[in-house]
């Protein structure tokens, strides 16, 4: 008996070491990040999946500044792919979004915010400027790009050791008494 207690402990103590090193970014970790002065462009960010951005190129365009072009379905298309836990850093911020490039260059970062009907514990997700059927239509590099159904729902990640760092110093008053 005493040999089962034994390896269901190690098999405890293995599973909490495998525990992943990261955390999806939400409005809640945002303010715990905040809190403890740790300015969000010092973070490391990544994408929790595919995301892929495709555009028809117009005719008469030669010039494609990052992708690929591909033909499909009669059209030449430009295809940016960003993998997943691409590193990505915060270029820009707002109260409940912020823009995070994957890639260095003037227009070139996506967009990540609380939805509408997300609460604080939800994940900040990729927005769009508008939803068309099942894409999302986003600005990228000053053109109009759109995010491949299976990647609406990407949201991004940051390792949990930067909010466990942020710890907070308190102390308890201990009052003032009367003489």
């Amino acid at each position: 008996m005493k040999k089962y207690h034994f390896l269901i402990a190690v098999l405890i103590i293995v599973l909490a070491s495998c525990s992943t090193p990261k955390t999806y970014f939400t409005p809640q970790i945002r303010g715990r990040v905040e809190q403890g002065k740790v300015p969000l462009a010092k973070l490391q960010y990544y994408v929790d999946r595919d995301v892929e951005l495709r555009r028809e190129l117009v005719t008469g365009e030669t010039k494609v500044s990052s992708g690929k072009v591909k033909f499909i379905d009669g059209k030449y298309v430009n295809v940016i792919v960003l993998k997943k836990n691409t590193r990505g850093v915060c270029t820009m911020s707002q109260p409940d979004k912020i823009m995070i490039s994957f890639e260095v260059g003037e227009g070139k970062f996506i967009t990540f915010g609380k939805t509408k009907a997300g609460s604080n514990t939800d994940p900040y997700r990729i927005l769009a400027n508008v939803w068309v059927k099942d894409c999302g239509e986003i600005e990228y590099e000053g053109k109009k790009y759109f995010i491949q159904p299976a990647g609406t729902e990407a949201s991004i990640m940051i390792k949990k050791s930067v909010f466990r760092k942020s710890e907070f110093k308190t102390r308890t008053m201990k009052g003032v008494k009367v003489s």
